[in-house]
């Protein structure tokens, strides 16, 4: 019996807690645990001693005993030398006619649980200042913290998202297999993600996950912190469709200047052609030309390529084209500026330009204009 007894003893020195037993007189008949060492006391140092007169008539922990020698089970937090304590009152009950006869209470050293505890409300209070959501959620998706930003962000309240699954709470939109693979490859995956806020309204935020593991690597939980970039991306979007419209508005001047259509007279225009001449600029000047001579009553149209510094088969068949265009709509075409590099070229190409009058100076094709308009009105 004493061997058991002793093995008994040597069991509750080895744990930090502090078992204890009072009979119905409120002496103390056990005090055994490794956790009597915070109070500087060695096991049964105070068997024997009465449970009243250690602690007073008048305290908290004699009020406790009463009321569990009336058969109360307690839990209670109490403070002993410095320390915060947690004990267990538990009535113990006689086998015959169930009448206490004593306490059994086991009293748990706290303080370094509070202190954790406490540090992880300034923690949480900490991150409930940052305006970025920031969730703790379990692989599976359900939700353990949930901070005042993710509040904010998305429109849940902590009650409503705690135990909930994150993507079906914010419906989140596009690919997830692609950053689940990710995580768990490589410990995190950033990248931007649309949700959806519990009015409706969609967010578009950077959302970063990091994948915590428990130090067996059993369950591990992710840390996802999300920034709200919806305005940001809204305005990016609109200062891009702002310089498109700008480009555009400049490309537009650039092709009304760049193929300019003169009146000299009411029905005498001049279109000088400068710089190189491509498809896309061909087809600018016969459609600059066709509109001109559609909303006028042109009767001459002068094509000087003075500034056009080479004339190849492509340059020469879109002034035919356009010179054929013209004739269409009844008036007559006058090329000038043609530099005798640019008739030798011309030539070699075999360009017709049977049906097209030509003058070697735009002066020259005015003056042709202006004459044969003076026969036409005769």
């Amino acid at each position: 019996m004493l061997e058991r007894l002793d093995a008994v003893r040597a069991i509750f020195n080895n744990l930090e807690v502090i078992v204890w037993a009072v009979d119905t007189e409120g002496t103390i008949v056990v005090s055994e645990g490794g956790g009597l060492k915070y109070l500087g006391l060695p096991p049964g140092a105070i068997v024997g001693q009465s449970f009243y007169e250690l602690y007073g008539q008048s305290s908290d922990g004699v009020n406790n005993l009463q009321r569990s020698l009336a058969g109360e089970t307690l839990i209670v937090q109490h403070n002993d030398h410095g320390r915060a304590l947690e004990s267990r009152f538990v009535p113990v009950r006689s086998e015959s006619d169930e009448a206490v006869v004593g306490v059994i209470g086991v009293t748990q050293d706290i303080t370094e649980r509070l202190r954790s505890q406490a540090e992880l409300r300034e923690q949480a209070e900490l991150l409930d200042l940052a305006h970025d959501a920031i969730v703790v959620r379990r692989l599976d998706g359900t939700v353990t913290y949930w901070n005042h930003g993710a509040a904010q962000i998305y429109g849940h309240s902590r009650e409503e998202a705690l135990g909930r699954d994150v993507h079906a709470l914010l419906r989140t939109s596009g690919d997830l297999q692609e950053p689940r693979r990710r995580l768990l490859a490589e410990g995190f995956w950033d990248g931007e993600q649309t949700h959806t806020r519990r009015d409706g309204q969609e967010v578009l935020v950077a959302s970063r996950w990091v994948l915590k593991r428990d130090a067996n690597g059993q369950s591990a939980t992710i840390l996802q912190i999300d920034t709200d970039i919806t305005a940001r991306k809204q305005a990016e979007q609109a200062e891009a469709r702002r310089r498109e419209d700008l480009i555009r508005a400049q490309a537009l001047a650039i092709e009304e200047l760049s193929t300019p259509l003169i009146p000299i007279t009411d029905d005498i225009f001049v279109m000088p052609l400068i710089g190189m001449m491509d498809s896309m600029r061909a087809q600018q000047v016969l459609q600059t030309l066709l509109d001109g001579l559609a909303n006028g009553r042109g009767r001459f149209v002068i094509l000087d390529i003075t500034g056009v510094p080479v004339v190849d088969t492509a340059v020469a068949h879109a002034l035919l084209r356009s010179a054929q265009a013209a004739r269409l709509l009844g008036a007559e075409v006058i090329l000038t500026g043609i530099r005798p590099e640019v008739a030798q070229t011309l030539v070699s190409i075999e360009a017709n330009f049977t049906n097209v009058i030509t003058r070697g100076t735009l002066q020259s094709g005015i003056a042709y204009a202006l004459g044969r308009r003076g026969q036409r009105t005769l």
